[in-house]
């Protein structure tokens, strides 16, 4: 069996091997192929994808992203105005990296569940009068 070999400089060299090596050999290629295809099979970039006539990565509204930023910056501002305590519960349950349920918080503090609930609640209501204002 002739086996052609292609190396990575473009130059392709044919030997002769027996059956067996030939058949060990294209059993290889065909698993590299595979493992290739499995690794990547699902690899897209998001700049070629064409949804409803429009690329996605054309797509960034750079005053809508200001906007944000710009919301972001008002929340956390209101978000210092409120009691230690409310601010406190706050960044646990909604601004912390590693945000906790109601339920992990009330442990916590070593109250009710429904408490959290309700201070929850209150400080939300808090939150919005403060943002009101602005």
């Amino acid at each position: 069996m002739k086996i052609t070999y292609k190396f990575a400089t473009g130059e392709a060299t044919t030997i002769e091997v027996s059956d067996e090596i030939g058949e060990i050999l294209i059993d290889l290629d065909r698993k590299e192929y595979n493992v290739n295809h499995k690794e990547t099979r699902r690899h897209t970039s998001l700049d070629g994808l064409d949804f409803e006539g429009k690329l996605f990565a054309d797509d960034i509204d750079i005053p809508h992203l200001l906007e944000q930023k710009e919301t972001v910056q008002m929340v956390r501002a209101a978000v210092e105005q409120l009691k230690p305590k409310q601010r406190d519960l706050i960044y646990a349950l909604y601004l912390s990296d590693k945000p906790v349920s109601q339920a992990e918080y009330g442990r916590q503090l070593g109250i009710a569940e429904t408490s959290v609930q309700q201070n929850a609640r209150r400080t939300k209501q808090a939150l919005k009068e403060i943002l009101e204002k602005v």
